[in-house]
């Protein structure tokens, strides 16, 4: 099983055998690579624990445990985990400062346990049975090819499966945040780190100074550049991977930049942008032309590093990118977690639209292009998302349809039914107690879409290649600054940020509007690779026409060719099902 991971840590595999359990352990060479490569043990072996990620504080941590007189192995940053956790137990793991999934065995108790970071930046799968197995990837565990039902119910709305499901009813994700611990009697699941929102923390960062997060950002910044090999950072044109790269420069460290260009392709392309900003830096940039031919071999590969289905095509271009960016780095730091943290999305203010305004968004959207290429197609399809969001029930309901990949009429007609998503009880479990609608919405965006999309996008697709991804906004002291201020005080679009990185930046990156790091699917999905969906759509072989209704199928492909570009990203959710389930 953990030869099946080799791409992820192609530097050397180790396996431990604990009692009954076999722990094992692929490792990429980022720090210490002439250390001993883990699983690490503590208590004389009694305790044995396999990491994959990094531990920013290891090394407070290391002296905490030796001036307690608690035996530290030598290794790197994740050899702590071991003697932490034979220490202080589950609690512990709260102590860890990082980006980590970690399974530990406890030979005291019988007992195994599987735990996630705070946010879910590193991934865990397991298997649901008698017999417990565990990897990084769903890909490495067997599947009993049984469909998850409500699973698929939620991939329809999210364009993912969200924790704990996957679409194989044997196999489970570890929640973000979570210890799910297998003993001999039975399992359960212990959350030991809530993600940052203003229902769970104290009022005390109400006002946070924008001095206070520029040097946490900075500070945070210089620990994700620990180790021993080259770093660069993933360039866009925006706001976010503009203010790492400036922190990676003020570092002192080299400044590397890579950016994906979409030749042609208007509004989807931001190169002139990024192009700007690394020149503004003085970065050694790399740009990458994303070749539309490249997109059914990209969609096999992605189905094959995900195992599961992943509906989000900037999937490929992230694959694609990470590709070329392995070629000169081993680390590479982005901006995800900024627009949660910092009420980055329009779609926060969702909340300042009346409800039952449908009707006249409808209307607007039908005099509206179809078409995403020009400014106005992009209006249009925010005005199809309203109509959609506008008409649903209460606050998480109508949140939950601005997100969704596939209209719900449209969900309906395949599933046969409109019975409502699983992951709605969790967006409104996300909105209960929120201040505002933005504070609910971003409280869901960082309990759901933070960590079962744009995290796992990029940990899959970087980690094909060898190629660690970090994420400098998601650390505890930022987090913490920007999650305990409420959506009032952040102001929209990012102010509290924005502020805070005046004079690293010039004002035309500080004033750009957010826009979305998207690939020209479906376009290319209607001309050049229209036998593409015939042959996984459309053919009567095609595994997805066993579990949605074929006709509906059929009509959605229809009139996408049509010209509808607001069912592009539900026909791009159906073909990635499809190479899923026959990859």
């Amino acid at each position: 099983m953990a030869g099946q991971l080799r791409h992820r840590g192609p530097g050397d595999l180790g396996l431990v055998a604990s009692g009954s359990s076999v722990l094992g352990s692929t490792r990429l060479h980022v720090n210490d690579p002439d250390a001993p490569s883990g699983p690490y043990a503590a208590l004389d072996g009694r305790v044995v624990a396999t990491i994959n990620g990094e531990i920013w504080n290891h090394a407070a941590l290391r002296h905490e445990l030796r001036s307690r007189g608690i035996a530290v192995p030598d290794g790197p940053d994740t050899a702590v985990v071991a003697p932490l956790y034979a220490e202080f137990g589950v609690a512990g793991l709260a102590r860890l400062r990082g980006m980590f999934a970690a399974a530990i065995h406890d030979a005291r108790t019988g007992e195994t346990v599987l735990a996630r970071d705070r946010f879910g930046i590193k991934p865990l799968y397991y298997t649901a049975g008698a017999q417990l197995q565990f990897a990084s990837e769903a890909g490495a565990l067997p599947a009993t090819g049984e469909i998850d039902r409500d699973a698929l119910r939620d991939y329809l709305v999210l364009g993912v499966v969200p924790a704990p499901r996957t679409l194989d009813a044997g196999i489970r994700k570890v929640p973000a945040g979570t210890a799910v611990i297998h003993g001999p009697t039975g399992r359960r699941e212990v959350p030991f780190a809530p993600a940052p929102s203003p229902c769970n923390l104290s009022p005390g960062n109400r006002d946070a100074d924008p001095n206070a997060v520029r040097e946490a950002l900075g500070a945070s910044v210089r620990r994700h550049l620990m180790g021993d090999v080259p770093a660069g950072v993933f360039l866009s044109g925006g706001l976010d991977s503009a203010a790492i790269a400036a922190l990676v420069r003020d570092a002192g460290t080299p400044l590397r930049t890579f950016a994906m260009t979409f030749p042609g392709e208007g509004t989807y392309d931001e190169s002139v942008a990024a192009r700007r900003t690394a020149q503004f830096l003085g970065a050694e940039h790399v740009e990458t032309a994303f070749d539309a031919g490249d997109l059914p071999a990209l969609l096999h590969d992605c189905a094959r590093h995900f195992g599961e289905p992943f509906g989000d095509s900037s999937a490929l271009a992230v694959l694609a990118l990470s590709r070329v960016a392995a070629q000169h780095v081993t680390v590479v730091l982005t901006g995800t977690g900024a627009d949660e943290l910092f009420m980055g999305y329009r779609r926060y203010g969702l909340g300042r639209v009346p409800p039952g305004t449908g009707a006249l968004c409808r209307a607007a959207a039908a005099v509206l292009p179809a078409s995403r290429r020009g400014p106005l197609g992009t209006a249009g399809a925010l005005v199809r998302k309203l109509a959609s969001s506008a008409t649903a029930g209460d606050a998480g309901a109508r949140y939950l349809e601005r997100l969704a990949v596939v209209p719900p009429a449209w969900r309906a007609r395949l599933l046969g039914d409109a019975a409502p998503p699983p992951v709605l009880t969790r967006v409104r479990d996300a909105f209960h107690g929120a201040r505002s609608f933005a504070d609910g919405a971003r409280a869901a965006d960082l309990a759901i879409y933070l960590p079962d999309d744009l995290l796992a996008k990029e940990d899959r697709t970087t980690m094909a290649c060898g190629l660690e991804n970090r994420v400098p906004f998601l650390d505890d002291e930022v987090a913490d600054l920007a999650g305990g201020v409420p959506a009032a005080v952040h102001g929209r679009e990012k102010r509290l940020l924005r502020r805070s990185l005046r004079g690293l930046l010039p004002e035309d990156v500080l004033r750009r509007r957010k826009h979305g790091f998207a690939v020209p699917v479906s376009e290319w999905c209607r001309t050049r690779h229209a036998g593409l969906v015939d042959d996984l759509l459309l053919a009567p072989g095609a595994r997805v026409r066993d579990l949605l209704d074929g006709a509906a199928i059929d009509a959605l492909v229809a009139t996408h060719r049509r010209g509808d570009d607001a069912l592009g990203p539900a026909l791009y959710a159906l073909l990635a099902l499809e190479s899923s389930l026959t990859t």
